[in-house]
């Protein structure tokens, strides 16, 4: 996926919690890429790009819920073809790469449809062990 190679690249910055960008490029540029994208409605109107013609809109969170259940359901696909090796991959580089745990938080608000979604799968595993971390910080 070219978006992961380019934050690679410090591209874009995936910090959820950037306190200078919120990894708004990262976020929309994500949603730009999916099939759903083409049918938001109003997506001409929305879709706003920064002086590097990187996404910076629309994000997940501005978005009705249908279409945020539609994003959920394309994303989970993806999801559950990694693989075990994958994940623990990722895991790995989540300190300077923290993509998988940036997805999760992304989408927090759909935490247990997605986890629904990925039941058995070594994605859902590390979501589930993302939402019981969050509850026992709770």
């Amino acid at each position: 996926m070219d978006i992961i190679e380019k934050e690679k690249k410090g591209e874009f910055c995936t910090k959820w919690n950037c306190g200078t960008c919120g990894a708004i490029a990262f976020r929309a540029t994500l949603i730009s890429k999916l099939k759903i994208y083409r049918k938001i409605p109003n997506i001409t109107k929305l879709s706003k790009t920064d002086e590097e013609k990187r996404y910076i809109a629309p994000i997940y969170r501005d978005l009705e819920k249908e279409m945020q259940r539609k994003i959920i359901d394309e994303i989970s696909v993806e999801l559950r073809k990694l693989t075990d090796d994958q994940i623990s991959r990722l895991e790995e580089l989540k300190r300077d790469f923290p993509v998988l745990r940036f997805l999760f938080v992304e989408f927090k608000n759909s935490s247990d449809y997605l986890y629904s979604l990925l039941v058995g799968t070594p994605a859902g595993i590390y979501l589930k062990d993302m939402i019981e971390h969050h509850k026992s910080r709770s």
